[in-house]
Parts: structure tokens; C-alpha cells; sequence
């Protein structure tokens, strides 16, 4: 199929908390969770993050960020909302949706989109960008009339759950992206992989306790179970999505990866035997980690630079809970 992604857009929440204020106020919860891990580890885990600040839900709610990212991409790829077939939904949690219907119900209502189809899942945090591509690629390989899909995730912290040492500090955004068939606009979608490990679906976990809502990362499964096959199990998908697209790791002119922390990019990048600086400079710093909405701001960012060319090739990757491992190549 030619499916091209249309357009691309994001929004990011208008408060703002520093860093270091947010290691203070949750010291006590970074303390408990580390606790299982050897001094050294424990150190190391807020060595190298690379976060000076994070954005946070404020005035504007998350759903008010969905919606005002949605409407950028509609309008970037010069569609009318009943052009478009599939709402697909893949935020990760959120207070506004805990008990109740996923946003994409509310936004089709809301921008009058009648004739999509709407689903949502809760399937790979960060690497849920790739499930949500895969599963609109499968739907329009089986129906024709699916001709136009819109994306959409949003995430936002739970009250004091910003820090998920001995990971990243979250910060809250929405994204959204538009998918069209036989359209010539935009990057063209060459191949998308992504694989899970269920047994590792602890690691990190979204529970309710005493009334409310934490996020629980395991940390000593991190280390011990994620930690030693992350990167293999990421370079698998890597070589898978290239092989699959019949292109070698030198073709890519762009990778474009999470903003987890500025010690797992540089993994990242040597990983693939980058040379050091090779990632673009992102607004990691500012924005915190914002789940699987990083890629789309990277890319954004990115195209809006002047960084991006027609024909050059890009490799997004991405891994999040469930646990979840995604890479998706695409030619501008």
C-alpha cells in the first residue's frame, strides 16, 4: 500500500515544574523505589538524565492538548473531519479516561468526524506509536473505504508520579498524526515492526492505591530483566524493519528516537554505532519525557528546522511498557 504519513503535530502542556523540585518533593517514592538496587546503581539512576524541566497539565487539560493537537494535523493535511475513517487512540493512561471512554470517542464527536470508525488501546507506552501504525496499516489493508486515519495519544503523570526512576521524569503532551492512503503528501511508510515481552509487563504498572492512581516501576526488574535485552531487542526490530525494506543501517539519513534521558540516547546512538552527537539536538530538556508523543515532537521539531529533505530516509524507535519494542522507516 502507499500510505504516507499526511501530517504530524503535537501540544505541550502550558505548566511547567522544574527538575530538581520534583526529585524533592518525591524523595520519598524515588527513595522506596530504588531501595532493591546496589548504591552504585541507585546513583547511577539519576546520573545522566539530561532534564532540566518538565511541561505540565495546567489551565489546559489533556483532552483540551489531544484535541488541539488533532486539529494541527487535520489542518496541515488539508482534511475535513468526515474524511476520516479511523480515530485510533493509544494513550497510555489518564486520569480524564480511567473510568470512563477512551478520548478518540469525545474527539470524533467533537470535531464532527461521523463517519470514522474509533478504537483505542493501552498497548506499549512509548513504543505505541508503531502498535497504532501497524494496527491502521492491517485495517486498511482489509477495507478500502479506510482511506484516511487519525492518531492520537495523550499523557499525563498521575498527582506525584512525576519521577519514574530509575527511567526518565514525565512530562505531559498529546500528538496526533495523520495516515493516508494513495496520498502524495508527506513521508512514505516503508515498513513497521514492533515486538513484546509479556512477562516483563511489570516492570512498569499503573496502579490504584489507597483511592488514586501510581505509577509502579519495578526497579529491580529494570535492571535485572528489561536492561540486559533492551538494546538486542531493539536492534532486532531495527534489522528487522530495515531488512524488511530491504535497506542497511547506512541508507538512514535521520533517527529519530525517545526523550527518556540524555544517557539512553547516547546508548541508543552507540548501539548503532553512531558517531557521538549524530542524534539531533531535541527539547528533551524543557519538555521531560512525554511518552510516545517524544517521536512525533522529534520529528515535528525536526521538519520544522529545515532538517528533513525529500527522499531522505528516517528511522523512528521507540520502547515502552507492556514491555514493548517499536521501529518504523519511512521515506520523506
Amino acid at each position: 500500500m502507499n500510505v504516507r504519513i499526511a501530517a504530524a503535530a503535537y501540544a505541550i502542556a502550558t505548566g511547567e515544574e522544574v527538575v530538581d523540585d520534583i526529585l524533592e518533593r518525591e524523595r520519598s517514592r524515588i527513595e522506596s523505589a530504588l531501595s532493591p538496587l546496589s548504591p552504585e546503581s541507585r546513583q547511577k539512576a539519576v546520573a545522566g538524565l539530561g532534564l532540566n524541566r518538565v511541561r505540565v497539565c495546567g489551565d489546559k487539560q489533556l483532552y483540551d492538548l489531544i484535541s488541539e493537537a488533532a486539529s494541527k494535523a487535520i489542518a496541515e493535511a488539508a482534511i475535513k473531519p468526515r474524511d476520516i475513517n479511523l480515530i485510533l487512540d493509544f494513550s497510555t493512561w489518564s486520569a480524564e479516561t480511567s473510568e470512563g471512554l477512551s478520548f478518540a470517542h469525545k474527539l470524533g464527536a467533537d470535531l464532527g468526524a461521523e463517519n470514522s470508525m474509533v478504537l483505542s488501546f493501552k498497548v506499549g507506552g512509548c513504543a505505541g506509536l508503531h502498535v497504532a501504525i501497524k494496527t491502521a496499516l492491517g485495517w486498511m489493508s482489509t477495507d478500502e473505504s479506510i482511506q484516511t486515519v487519525l492518531l492520537i495519544t495523550g499523557d499525563a503523570a498521575p498527582p506525584g508520579n512525576r519521577s519514574l526512576l530509575p527511567i526518565t521524569i514525565h512530562g505531559d503532551a498529546a500528538s496526533a498524526v495523520v495516515l493516508r492512503r494513495e496520498s502524495d503528501q508527506g513521508p512514505l511508510l516503508l515498513g513497521v515492526e514492533a515486538m513484546t515481552l509479556s512477562h516483563l509487563h511489570n516492570a512498569i504498572t499503573i496502579a490504584r492505591k489507597n483511592g488514586h492512581f501510581d505509577i509502579v516501576v519495578d526497579a529491580m526488574c529494570i535492571e535485572r530483566e528489561v536492561m540486559p535485552v533492551y538494546f538486542l531487542n531493539m536492534l532486532r526490530m531495527v534489522n528487522r524493519a530495515l531488512d524488511a525494506s530491504s535497506l542497511s543501517l547506512k541508507d538512514i539519513d535521520h533517527f529519530i528516537y525517545s526523550n527518556i534521558s540524555r544517557r539512553d540516547r547516547e546508548a541508543f546512538g552507540k548501539m548503532l554505532g553512531l558517531p557521538k552527537g549524530s542524534l539531533p539536538v531535541t527539547p528533551m530538556s524543557e519538555y521531560g519525557h512525554t511518552f510516545a508523543s517524544d517521536l512525533v515532537i522529534n520529528y515535528v521539531n525536526m521538519r520544522r528546522e529545515g532538517l528533513i529533505h525529500p527522499g531522505q530516509l528516517l528511522l523512528f524507535a521507540s520502547a515502552g511498557i507492556g514491555f514493548t519494542w517499536g521501529v518504523t522507516i519511512a521515506r520523506a
